[in-house]
């Protein structure tokens, strides 16, 4: 956290304070004179880096009450700031407070505006925070630190009016159910030969002003709460209520600002402004530094902000590199583990195959002998899938009987019988292995249709092609010589009762891959 100093100008002086975390370590008055400002430039010159808050104490005041239609973003803005310009068209310190909404049907918006309508009063001194190059954070009114002391006190603001002797003289602050309203500050109130007097006059002229705004009545009684820093008003408070009438005085003594304002009794001797030093960077309201005048500390907090950010990176960062590490060790030590247990496992197995009998040859030999049987099973086939695929083509004839099947797989396919009529010539060998074979069968009871029997051999060699894993089918052999090369001589009837069977003869060819 920052260094702050903390300003009360007044026409004649400024009380200034040194705040370090939420404590006050210095505290200072200088003149308003040329003296003054000099002894100032020295003190910025011995604190360092810090950010200026300022609150201006003076008469060259002004507030303003007005309701204006509700409005939101940017519209709201821009009729805020043509008001502004309208009411202090001299003066750049100036703020609008909103007050709530009305309770009306419309629910306009209830503003409070402020200015100081003599910006020479504090010029001076910002001149010399500039030189200084420290950034000024705000600028307010002492009405606003009044404002945020009051509640504080933990005192009834129904209707209340805050007495409290500064420098610059009384400053009187009016409150009607807790919301401020007006301040004025009476220069000649404070030193007089007579202050009892003195305060009747500005408490009692302070009470027909807030009659003539319809603010306060006569009629009723006025709490006054009189700020007393050094416990010597007490009989000043007793005369000013035995002389104005309708007031009921409450004296905010020494003890109580020091408890429950947490001013350090030293710096309290030194002004009553010491008190409201502290309560000035607590993000007041009404803050009435223009944008020019807070450059700096806009800056100070983008690089903040700037400086928040790469402390966040670096902290994850910091916080993932943990992570990797945790993860390294956690890794490092269940490498550790798994080794362990795999040297374990090892020496169990040695201390297991000492007890087995000799080996029949040496391990070489054994990994060679599987290398050979690997290469041998991925050239060797089952007959199986060949008499399925026959099964799967015979099974729907039933007059057809299976008497052989002959089945190879090598380059060269299987040749049907040379006694046998062979109609075209064998498939070539192609050099690569294939499963092939004949299918000798028989067809029962044979009444000598032999028509029948060549559709039903046909039927049954179509089935087999129709197969997926079948390259060729070949009827090698029929149970009658249909060569139109030989010529046909004999009683077929004769034949067929002679034998009672049909005989056929099939040669197929699987595809390489089945």
């Amino acid at each position: 956290m920052a260094d702050k100093i903390l300003l009360c100008i007044s026409a004649n002086q400024a009380v200034v304070a040194h705040q370090r975390g939420r404590n006050v370590v210095r505290c200072e008055i200088f003149g308003s004179d040329e003296d003054g400002l000099v002894a100032f430039g020295e003190f910025l010159g011995t604190v360092g880096n810090a950010l200026v808050y300022l609150a201006a104490d003076t008469v060259e005041e002004d507030y303003r009450f007005e309701t204006l239609p509700h409005a939101t973003g940017s519209d709201r803005a821009g009729m805020l700031d043509r008001k502004l310009k309208q009411y202090y068209r001299n003066s750049p310190y100036v703020s609008a407070m909103p007050r709530g909404r009305s309770g009306d049907k419309r629910r306009d918006d209830r503003y409070l505006f402020a200015a100081l309508t003599n910006p020479a009063l504090i010029d001076s001194w910002l001149d010399v925070i500039k030189r200084a190059g420290l950034p000024v954070a705000g600028i307010y009114m002492v009405s606003m630190l009044t404002t945020a002391l009051a509640l504080k006190t933990g005192h009834n603001l129904s209707r209340a009016l805050i007495a409290a002797p500064h420098g610059a003289g009384l400053r009187l602050t009016y409150y009607k159910n807790g919301e401020f309203f007006v301040s004025r500050l009476s220069r000649g109130a404070v030193g007089g030969d007579d202050t009892a007097r003195a305060y009747a006059t500005e408490i009692a002229n302070t009470r027909n002003y807030l009659s003539s705004l319809h603010l306060d009545s006569l009629d009723d009684t006025l709490t006054v709460l009189f700020l007393d820093r050094n416990d010597s008003l007490a009989p000043v408070i007793d005369r000013v209520a035995a002389n104005v009438a309708n007031i009921h005085c409450v004296r905010f003594g020494r003890d109580a600002l020091v408890r429950q304002l947490r001013v350090a009794p030293d710096h309290l001797d030194i002004a009553l402004e010491a008190a409201y030093l502290t309560l000035m960077a607590d993000n007041l309201p009404a803050n009435l530094a223009p944008a020019s005048i807070t450059t700096g500390y806009r800056q100070y907090r983008r690089r903040n902000a700037v400086y928040a950010t790469g402390a966040a990176v670096g902290v994850a960062g910091l916080l993932w590199a943990g992570h990797n590490l945790w993860q390294s060790y956690d890794l490092g030590e269940q490498t550790a583990y798994d080794a362990n247990r795999t040297a374990a496992a090892q020496a169990q197995y040695r201390d297991i195959t000492r007890e087995f009998p000799a080996a029949p040859t040496t391990s070489e030999n054994l990994i060679n002998a599987v290398e050979i049987y690997k290469k041998i099973s991925k050239n060797v086939r089952s007959p199986q899938p060949f008499m399925h695929i026959v099964s799967r083509a015979i099974e729907q004839s039933p007059d057809v009987f299976l008497q052989e099947i002959n089945w190879t797989y090598g380059t060269e396919p299987a040749q049907a019988d040379s006694a046998s009529p062979q109609p075209g010539t064998a498939p070539e060998a192609s050099g690569i292995r294939k499963q092939s074979g004949t299918i000798t069968g028989e067809i029962r009871p044979f009444v000598g249709d032999y028509r029948a029997a060549i559709d039903t051999i046909n039927v049954i060699a179509r089935r087999l092609a129709a197969d997926p894993a079948v390259a060729e089918v070949r009827v090698v052999k029929f149970p009658l010589n249909v060569s139109p090369g030989l010529a046909l001589a004999g009683n077929t009837k004769d034949a067929a009762e002679q034998t009672g069977v049909a005989v056929f003869k099939i040669l197929l060819l699987l595809k390489p891959d089945a």
